[in-house]
């Protein structure tokens, strides 16, 4: 049976620590949990398998947040951006999918690319439909 797992890495390029805002999955378990936080600078995996006796794939969702103390000198509130990503490695033929996205793309860029395989070929910014397993890399930077 192939592997229908989705392998995601979530890279922290900012000075914030990252917080784990919530997760869900469609199909499959985690085997590898997101963690809690990811510290300033760092990566962190977490993997979504798929439950071998369904052969539906692995399908989730990872919510996680930065709270940015307010800089204006007349105080304020702390902005809060959340960054989500929902991906799917797809058991039906042509259903593979990964979107990430940011609450607050004035102070956060963000990008990803996805393989399929362990010996596939990069694509920034883009899931290929079909193939397994997914393997994708997600990028959080503090924008000048």
């Amino acid at each position: 049976m192939s592997d229908l797992s989705t392998y995601l890495t979530l890279e922290n390029d900012t000075p914030y620590t990252l917080d784990l805002a919530s997760k869900s999955i469609d199909h499959g378990h985690w085997t590898t949990d997101p963690p809690s936080t990811i510290d300033t600078l760092k990566a962190s995996p977490f993997t979504l398998t798929d439950d071998s006796a369904a052969a539906a794939g692995s399908e989730g969702t990872v919510v996680y947040s930065i709270t940015v103390s307010d800089t204006n000198e007349e105080g304020g509130d702390p902005v809060v951006a959340t960054f989500t990503v929902r991906f799917c490695c797809s058991y039906s033929v042509d259903n593979n999918y990964c979107y990430f996205s940011t609450s607050n793309p004035k102070l956060f860029a963000i990008h990803f690319r996805v393989k399929i395989g362990e010996h596939g070929v990069w694509h920034d910014n883009y899931c290929p439909e079909g193939g397994h397993p997914v393997y994708a890399e997600l990028f959080i930077r503090v924008l000048s």
